[in-house]
């Protein structure tokens, strides 16, 4: 695991450390081999949901929790739907009519991506590293591990959840009012009810049959998921038609967005990614007791890296559309060709909703209120709440889209970059390797003795020459985190708040 040389970077651990059930073993052997418990462990087993300071959780309970939660185990193919869908929505929808230049555009999707990946792996080595299957915990394994630290743990427990339910239930909104936008541009005419809240109202019932599923394993959730990227290929098969024909700009840039959608930050949030470690998770989920290593569709780091490419064969060639923008029109659009681009537009986004709805924490409810109902209240409230965000007047709703963008921003690009730094430079770590000068044991004269120091010295030797070969590739990944956190994080952070403000 590239990480700082604190941890054990090695597919074999050599660990020592307080508690350790190897305690009862030969305290003169300055290493001892641990097998790699990803490839030995039964299945649920890979996620080891205690610390070293509390006593370790049952494998069967660890399983439940995660059959029962949004993101339960689930197959190759649905974790990489999942993996790929969120980059085509509505930042590659609204590429096209950016106003920048190629040479400027090109670089700036390549590295926006490059990035996306980047973070998704600093996600899946701080789940490995911690041994936590959420964000939530994560982040209490960084700043509030051990005993004594309730208050902090209950107050990081309600910011994550807080932050998390404010960006899952904005992007829907959002999405929700992007769709209604693009169906009253160009249907003002054609549509019974061309009213902006009667419009609202239909889509909402229309995805309500979606909604009320209980996780992303419900087949209407998948379904729904496999129509919004059918509907942005022909999106995209359209929009290629139209520039190639030098006919109109796809899609016209919306009222309702802000001022940080205009430029390169809408690349920044046409790659932003959530919800990486649950779906490492229930992919860990899928694997069968007797299998020792899983199958190589079951990689989630290929998953990964086959989900961004081809999300960047679906977007790159809409930023070459600027250079032919400037070309004369050969011909006027026909109303049926704008009106076909805007309903599959509209469609990507909104069958999109109930996916980002259903994994949003659930609202604090006060316990007589629900005890005396069975209805589930905080499903409904924020299915009511969605759709009130999204009618709201649109000098409010461009403020709200800012925000959404730098809420993706901050979990994409920053959060993982600073729970990576915390944890491995200023926490103590979870794994010891073999010191810089570690006192060779003392020779018994005895065969059997004499046997078990030459075994541990060719551990000690194998256990340097990895971390040597190791050493520039985390001193790499380290150089790479440390960019992500302060330029690209920092400096983005700022820009866009001074953006927001008018400040340049």
């Amino acid at each position: 695991m590239p990480a700082s040389p604190r941890s054990s970077t090695s597919s074999d651990s050599f660990t020592s450390g307080r508690n350790s059930p190897f305690d009862a073993y030969d305290s003169t052997a300055a290493l001892i081999l641990v097998p790699d418990v990803e490839e030995t462990t039964p299945t649920g087993a890979a996620f080891d949901f205690s610390s070293d300071d509390d006593e370790p959780e049952d494998s069967d309970l660890q399983l439940e929790r995660l059959r029962n939660s949004p993101i339960p185990p689930l197959s190759s193919i649905s974790v990489f739907l999942y993996l790929f869908a969120p980059f085509l929505k509505l930042g590659a929808l609204i590429i096209p009519s950016l106003d920048i230049p190629l040479r400027i555009a090109a670089p700036a999707l390549l590295l926006f991506a490059v990035l996306s990946a980047f973070t998704r792996h600093l996600w899946y080595m701080l789940a490995r590293y911690v041994r936590r299957a959420d964000l939530e915990e994560i982040v209490l394994e960084t700043f509030a591990r051990g005993r004594g630290k309730e208050g902090r743990r209950t107050a990081l427990r309600q910011v994550v959840r807080l932050s998390t339910q404010l960006s899952r239930i904005s992007l829907a909104a959002l999405y929700l009012r992007l769709s209604v936008d693009m169906l009253l541009t160009y249907f003002p005419d054609v549509l019974t009810v061309p009213s902006r809240l009667i419009t609202t109202i239909v889509l909402v019932a229309f995805i309500a049959p979606l909604y009320s599923a209980r996780s992303l394993g419900s087949k209407g959730i998948i379904y729904a998921s496999w129509v919004s990227i059918t509907a942005y290929a022909a999106w995209f098969a359209c929009t290629i038609y139209m520039h190639t024909k030098h006919i109109v700009e796809p899609i016209a840039y919306s009222s309702s967005l802000g001022k940080l959608w205009d430029g390169i930050p809408t690349f920044a949030f046409a790659f932003a990614t959530s919800s990486t470690v649950p779906l490492y998770a229930s992919l860990k989920g899928t694997v069968e007791p007797v299998t020792p290593k899983p199958r190589r569709s079951q990689s989630f780091k290929l998953l990964s890296i086959l989900s961004l490419t081809l999300a960047l064969a679906f977007t790159l060639p809409l930023v070459f559309f600027e250079a032919s923008a400037h070309v004369p029109r050969q011909e006027l659009p026909s109303a049926e060709l704008k009106a076909t681009v805007a309903v599959f537009g509209a469609i990507a986004l909104l069958f999109s909703i109930p996916s980002v709805l259903i994994t949003t924490p659930a609202l604090p409810i006060p316990y007589p209120i629900r005890r005396a109902t069975s209805l589930p209240i905080s499903k409904v409230l924020i299915y009511i709440l969605t759709p009130a965000l999204a009618l709201l007047p649109a000098h409010v709703t461009r403020v709200g889209s800012d925000l959404v963008l730098l809420l993706a921003f901050l979990s994409t690009y920053v959060v993982p970059a600073l729970l990576h730094i915390t944890i491995h430079y200023f926490r103590r770590p979870l794994a010891i390797v073999v010191p810089p000068a570690t006192p060779s044991p003392a020779r018994v004269p005895s065969a059997e003795s004499g046997s078990d120091s030459r075994h541990d010295e060719l551990l000690q030797r194998k256990e340097r020459t990895l971390q040597r070969r190791r050493l520039g590739r985390r001193l790499v990944w380290d150089f790479g985190v440390w960019v992500l956190l302060v330029p690209v994080g920092g400096g983005g952070f700022v820009w866009a708040i001074g953006r927001m403000l008018d400040k340049w």
